[in-house]
């Protein structure tokens, strides 16, 4: 092997450990992260979208972004382009670089800084560093939204949360896996810590709360909170699982040309796109409805606003005499009670 061809290997080498350390990074430790970039982003396949973001140098970047993260929504996949993208960037750095010096070390592994700084300060954002409630909310969100119940218990069991989005997606998960009768052994911050509307800080908190409301059968409630949050999103953009979630709510209630908008939004996209043209096909056909959505259906309540506080023990008590077969409902108003009563004392007290 000549000494000139050493020198090109362990170069390469270098730099596909890299690459194989930021997927790495981005599948596992930093996994929830590829969910909040996701879900904050939406890339249209549509020449509308195209001409509107054109119209600007941040609408142009928005394009850029919006086009990469819309693959965030397969980990592995998002993780293995944003690899790439730090492999490309350096080794663009490098082909520079080499125009200015010939310390072949120093001058390679100087190579890495740019490409590593722009994927630290792009992809992981500042409140991520310094805001540990952020964090966690990213991190809870993440596994709500997958369903990892298991995961949210163990994680609460391993440190308290300190977040009121952190202890509804505990509860969440403890009604969900049929253990809401032992919601006393985990921390509470007491009827806020079921179910909260109010506006969060993050805002993307509101997602799984949606979600909490679209179980239960609140799905006036489920979908309000989702349309809030929608707008609450920066520089106007949109979020694949708030459309979807508002298209649901929808066809739940029967109103399928509202839904229809929100399907062919949906319709433009890669991974929101069966979903969409599926219930595009299958839109006003009550059978299907029902095959997919017959348990909210069975359990929803058609009227009812419940915005204050109070209000929440009266939805779950209505809930609960629509359909006496609704347990998560009724789990809710047992525990919701008994946080009220202070009978389950919350960590502040």
């Amino acid at each position: 092997m000549t000494k000139g061809k050493q020198k090109y290997e362990w170069k390469w080498i270098l730099t596909v450990l890299v690459g194989i350390g930021i997927f790495l990074l981005c599948l596992f430790p930093l996994r929830a992260l590829l969910n909040y970039h996701e879900e904050s982003h939406l890339f249209r396949w549509t020449s509308y979208y195209f001409r509107e973001q054109m119209t600007s140098w941040q609408g142009f970047l928005e394009f850029v972004v919006s086009f990469i993260v819309q693959f965030f929504y397969v980990a592995a996949l998002g993780s293995f382009i944003l690899a790439l993208l730090v492999m490309a960037f350096q080794r663009l750095t490098w082909w520079l670089l080499k125009k200015v010096g010939r310390w072949e070390w120093g001058l390679y592994l100087l190579s890495f800084i740019p490409a590593l700084c722009l994927f630290f300060y792009f992809f992981i954002p500042k409140d991520y560093w310094n805001d540990e409630k952020f964090r966690e909310v990213v991190t809870y969100d993440y596994l709500e939204r997958t369903h990892q119940w298991q995961s949210i218990l163990k994680l609460t069991r391993s440190a308290a949360p300190k977040t009121e989005c952190g202890i509804w997606c505990t509860n969440y998960a403890l009604g969900m896996t049929g253990q809401l009768d032992q919601m006393e052994s985990y921390p509470q911050c007491g009827p806020e810590g079921l179910l909260n509307d109010a506006l969060q800080k993050p805002s993307f908190a509101l997602y799984s709360m949606s979600d909490i409301y679209f179980q239960l059968g609140s799905v006036n409630e489920a979908e309000r909170i989702a349309f809030n949050a929608k707008q609450y999103l920066p520089n106007d953009h949109k979020s694949g699982r708030l459309y979807r979630r508002l298209a649901e709510a929808n066809i739940v209630n029967g109103h399928y040309d509202i839904a229809a908008k929100y399907l062919h939004f949906l319709e433009s996209t890669i991974f929101y796109r069966t979903f969409a043209k599926r219930w595009l096909s299958d839109i006003g056909d009550e059978a299907k409805v029902d095959a997919t959505y017959g348990r909210v259906r069975q359990f929803r309540q058609k009227e009812g606003r419940w915005l204050t506080s109070n209000a929440k023990e009266v939805m779950l008590l209505q809930l609960v005499e629509t359909n006496e077969d609704n347990k998560l409902a009724f789990n809710y108003l047992v525990a919701y009670r008994l946080l009220q009563l202070g009978y389950i004392q919350s960590d502040s007290e």
